[in-house]
């Protein structure tokens, strides 16, 4: 049962991903790409790993390092757009939120820093090599 739920919420984030990514295309950038094309190109990354026998629980792992290193872009970019009185008028958030929403993105930069310095050997005071 655990595989079969593990399966159907695997293809159900591929799809909103290719819900959201036609949105955009189609919103912003007014772009028409098939539907076939966009699940193709959706699923294929992940057909790749399985096809090259790459080990499944290291390719998450490496998938979320990248996503973690990514994440404070679009963090930041939201920020400043929600807090933008010309984009979100009355519901934009306040000076609270913002300096929280803020000092979320730095301790990602500062946790990616120390990751890709760990990766790369450079000691950082204060932590243990390993």
């Amino acid at each position: 049962m655990f595989l079969v739920s593990l399966i159907a919420s695997g293809i159900s984030s591929s799809v909103v991903g290719t819900m959201a990514g036609q949105m955009i295309m189609q919103g912003f950038l007014h772009i028409r790409i098939p539907i076939w094309l966009r699940r193709l190109v959706t699923m294929a990354p992940a057909f790749a790993v399985v096809a090259l026998g790459v080990n499944a629980t290291e390719a998450l792992v490496m998938s979320q390092v990248i996503l973690s290193i990514a994440l404070p872009v679009p963090m930041l970019a939201l920020i400043i757009f929600v807090g933008r009185k010309d984009i979100m008028g009355d519901f934009r958030i306040g000076p609270l939120t913002r300096v929280g929403g803020i000092l979320g993105a730095a301790v990602v930069l500062t946790l990616n820093f120390v990751l890709l310095a760990q990766v790369f050997g450079v000691p950082i005071p204060g932590l243990a090599a390993g």
